[in-house]
């Protein structure tokens, strides 16, 4: 096993959790994970799209990402050797050479006057041309164009960026998804036929606007991000309601009840109901917390 398979093997092992609840936690087909850990890079899809399965897989492991990148492989280019005609040996020449010259062409002279008939031509034969090489299969062109525009353009779990985005990759099923803020996640499975090109327009719906409240506002929990720290926040029925690496210095609040969970705790740090908790745990720990409203005494 390689390094890269066994360093993300043994994190995965620690949490407690097996490689199909990642996948559906992380949103990557089961298989592509299952390849990352052993090794079998022929397996994945292209070198963009895996290394960027690798850096969310390794975050989500509360592992440094960086390392495992820089270990991917890359396919080595065979360059052919080159082939050297060996040295012709010098022949020495004598006087004998000219004899047997002339005696050669006496005897092609004799030869010719007792048979002028020329001698029959030797039949053709007809080389099979070589097999042609087999041919790449042809990429599928994706473009994508979003209302309101500047939304955020995830492919099989790997971000494209913000719409509009556009590009090729490998034919196939593929997992669609489109999040901006203030509006629903779209989430499809499309389709890319090979040597075609897609164009997708979508239409994000925006979220329900809550109502406000005279007397005061129900607690919240706030999160500031201390660290860079991956973080997912859902409902205890397990409605995602984020999921990603936010900037540093900037801070998240969500209703209660929420899970949060997170691969660096000393990064996270939590306000309940405008009451200080300090962080979620030590450095690069992965932990998950629930977060209920406090009850009035």
């Amino acid at each position: 096993m390689c390094e890269i398979g066994g360093t993300l093997r043994t994190a995965r092992e620690k949490t407690g959790r097996s490689v199909v609840e990642w996948a559906r936690e992380l949103n990557i087909k089961r298989d592509f994970l299952q390849a990352l850990e052993e090794c079998r890079f022929e397996d994945l899809p292209e070198a963009v799209l895996a290394k960027g399965h690798l850096r969310r897989y390794a975050e989500a492991l509360g592992l440094d990402p960086e390392p495992l990148l820089a270990q991917y492989p890359v396919r080595p280019t065979f360059t052919p050797p080159s082939v050297i005609s060996p040295p012709r040996r010098r022949r020495r020449r004598g006087w004998w050479l000219v004899l047997l010259a002339a005696l050669g062409l006496l005897l092609g002279g004799g030869w010719w006057l007792l048979s002028r008939q020329p001698p029959p031509a030797p039949p053709e034969i007809e080389l099979a041309a070589p097999p042609p090489p087999p041919k790449p299969p042809d990429q599928s062109v994706l473009s994508v164009v979003t209302e309101p525009d500047g939304a955020v353009v995830w492919l099989d779990g790997f971000r494209l960026g913000q719409a509009p985005v556009k590009g090729s990759f490998s034919p196939g099923k593929r997992q669609l998804r489109v999040e901006a803020e203030g509006y629903q996640v779209y989430e499809a499975e499309i389709e890319l036929e090979p040597g075609g090109e897609r164009q997708l327009k979508i239409s994000l719906t925006p979220l329900p606007q809550e109502k406000k409240e005279a007397p005061a506002a129900p607690p919240q929990l706030t999160l500031r991000f201390r660290e860079r720290a991956w973080v997912r926040v859902t409902t205890p029925d397990g409605r995602k309601l984020y999921e990603g690496i936010p900037p540093v210095g900037s801070e998240q609040t969500y209703p209660l009840p929420v899970v949060v969970r997170t691969g660096n705790a000393a990064g996270v740090q939590v306000i309940l109901a405008g009451k200080d908790l300090g962080v979620m745990g030590g450095e690069g720990l992965v932990v998950e917390r629930r977060f209920d409203a406090p009850q009035e005494r």
